[in-house]
């Protein structure tokens, strides 16, 4: 029985050895206090405690456990900051050159710094150093043995002195600029680095297009390499990952990876950005210009920050509501709730909006758009799923994923288009004269040619107009299929998409009385400032918290089931009660038998002495 106990922990502990979270969201979102928060240990962490009543509900029992459970186990996170590895790559520039670049390519606006600025020429001794340690302590492949044998120079190297600098660049940047050009700066030189390899060039080869993820990557080998010597707990948070590639990157390579979306309410997220972080509306709007740009194309959709699709493809998403930064008992409890699942899956059960929410998540990739997927699911006010649905073109009509443009030029599957694709002689015109060279092309490597008619539509039109996409959005098919298939109120229901809805869709679930939206990417759009905001009684908009995709089933399968764990780490076994008493039933004859023949041989022995007397 000891040996099946250890057994238990080992498998447990295995767990344990390495977790590795990256944490993405808009800048002001709260990425950084999430972090600040994991990378704490349990006693400085001050974690909510456990309501306690006669009236919980299962949702606070389900803490209860979390929290019991990583108070025993938590292990502080070690904090992986991009901005920190971004200052790595631009202290391999020479002093001259960063001077250079600050004072001439990077010139936005009002901003204008002179090369001989003496703030910039106070950093001149700092850098030079930094220069020459980034030398020193090099990570490359051709570097291991020595990064194995200095593991302590190199962790104190880039996870105390360079965060320092990186400060240090900051303070400066705010002293040169009244709009605070540091975020901005920073983002160019992450850009240059995925297009170049290098801080201060923007030339572009595909090569370098993960050269932030891999050195952040022989960070976390070093990280491993330095808690192997002392307590063989690598936990990893890296804040914060902005570009979808570099997120695909980690999922592929570790199985213990998680993406977390840190979400607040856009208000939040500016007042919290203005009166926190001393940032202007003007710089604010440049910042999510930036970040949430409307059509990533070419070499930008490889290097640049792309926050809507990180946040789409994450596995786990965080509400971070609050305005300031005094009350974060709530993200304290995601913190717990998901790093303890992390630690043990199944020790808890989905929530129902999870459970919603999957559905609605799976339910997407049914979707023929070839633009984007988005799934929805509609519930009652307890959560009972009462329909699914995705963006889609209506039931008979043939998906765009399945169309070829090929097809319809040489009128091939006539009936997988329209009488208008099959003869508007503009249409086919604007479509041949765009796709009909590439029909075939290598470079596809045997891909269909697919189309997608609102695109070619708007050509002709000269127009940007949404009206003209084929599908049905996602909400409205889930409302539609209810419609079809029999009705039932959906009054103070919830709607559950992934993508929040646009303006018609919002308009629709208010007209049915939803009383909440739960959506996980905000859709571009007035829905929520123009639609739900007017009136009364109208659908409440919130972020979605919780886990969803591979996240869902990686932390809510169990290892092994959990009676068996629990009997297995205790060591006994529930009797079987009827089997007891037949064998306590065997037991009792036998010593009635023997108690019979005891008394036989007694009676025997008392004739034979009284015989003897005689």
């Amino acid at each position: 029985m000891d040996e099946t106990r250890k057994s238990i922990h080992e498998l447990f502990e295995e767990r344990k050895k390495f977790v590795l979270v990256g944490l993405t969201g808009r800048t002001g979102s709260g990425c950084s206090t999430t972090a600040e928060l994991m990378k704490r240990n349990w006693s400085n962490f001050d974690a909510p405690k456990p309501q306690s009543g006669t009236f919980l509900n299962n949702e606070e029992r389900k803490y209860r456990i979390l929290y019991d459970y990583a108070e025993k186990n938590w292990s502080s996170f070690q904090w992986i900051q991009v901005k920190d590895v971004i200052t790595s790559f631009m202290i391999e520039e020479s002093f001259d050159d960063f001077m250079e670049f600050v004072s001439t390519d990077f010139t936005t606006g009002a901003f204008r710094i002179d090369k001989d600025n003496p703030l910039l020429l106070s950093l001149s001794g700092r850098y030079q150093y930094f220069h020459r340690q980034s030398s020193e302590y090099k990570l490359d492949e051709s570097n291991e043995s020595k990064i194995a044998k200095k593991s302590d120079e190199y962790y104190r190297f880039y996870f105390k002195e360079l965060p320092d600098f990186t400060t240090d660049i900051r303070e400066t940047f705010k002293k040169l600029s009244k709009n605070n050009a540091y975020t901005r700066f920073y983002q160019i030189i992450g850009d240059n680095i995925r297009s170049s390899g290098r801080a201060i060039k923007s030339n572009f080869s595909p090569k370098n297009i993960f050269t932030i993820a891999k050195r952040i990557n022989r960070l976390i080998k070093l990280l491993r390499d330095v808690v192997e010597n002392k307590d063989g707990h690598a936990f990893v948070v890296i804040d914060a990952i902005r570009n979808p590639f570099e997120a695909a990157f980690f999922r592929d390579r570790y199985a213990a990876f998680y993406l977390i979306a840190v979400n607040c309410p856009n208000e939040n997220r500016i007042t919290r950005l203005q009166e926190t972080y001393d940032y202007s509306r003007s710089q604010i709007q440049e910042i999510d210009k930036k970040e949430y740009e409307e059509k990533l194309a070419g070499r930008k959709l490889f290097i640049s920050q792309n926050i809507s699709r990180c946040i789409e493809t994450s596995d786990i998403f965080f509400r971070n509501h609050n305005k300031g930064e005094k009350d974060l008992s709530f993200l304290k409890r995601q913190i717990i709730w998901y790093v303890t699942l992390m630690m043990h899956p199944g020790i808890v059960t989905p929530t129902s909006y999870e459970h919603a929410m999957q559905i609605a998540y799976n339910a997407r990739l049914s979707s023929g758009c070839i633009a984007r997927q988005v799934g929805a699911v509609v519930t009652d006010r307890g959560v009972s799923i009462k329909s699914v649905g995705w963006n889609n073109t209506p039931q008979g009509q043939v998906p765009c994923i399945l169309r070829s443009t090929a097809n319809l030029l040489r009128h091939d599957d006539k009936k997988a288009y329209s009488d208008y694709e099959n003869d508007d002689d503009n249409f086919r015109d604007v479509l041949r004269r765009t796709l009909e060279s590439n029909i075939g092309a290598e470079s596809l490597c045997g891909r269909n040619l697919s189309f997608c008619f609102k695109d070619v539509q708007n050509s002709v039109k000269e127009d940007k107009n949404q009206v003209h996409t084929r599908s049905l959005h996602a909400e409205e098919n889930a409302f539609l299929q209810i419609s079809k298939h029999g009705g039932q109120g959906l009054k103070d229901g919830f709607l559950f998409t992934t993508a929040s809805p646009c303006e018609l869709c919002a308009k629709k679930a208010f007209q049915l009385g939803i009383s909440e939206i739960f959506y996980i990417d905000p859709y571009p759009g007035i829905a929520g400032e123009h639609v739900l905001t007017g009136g009364e009684n109208g659908p409440r908009l919130t972020l979605f918290s919780g886990a969803i995709g591979r996240a869902y089933q990686q932390l809510f399968q169990p290892i092994l089931p959990y009676k068996d764990e629990l009997e297995m780490i205790l060591g006994f076994k529930w009797p079987n009660a009827k089997k007891d008493l037949e064998e306590e039933n065997i037991n009792l004859k036998k010593r009635i038998d023997l108690l019979k023949s005891e008394n036989e041989a007694l009676k025997h022995a008392s004739i034979d002495a009284a015989s003897n007397k005689k």
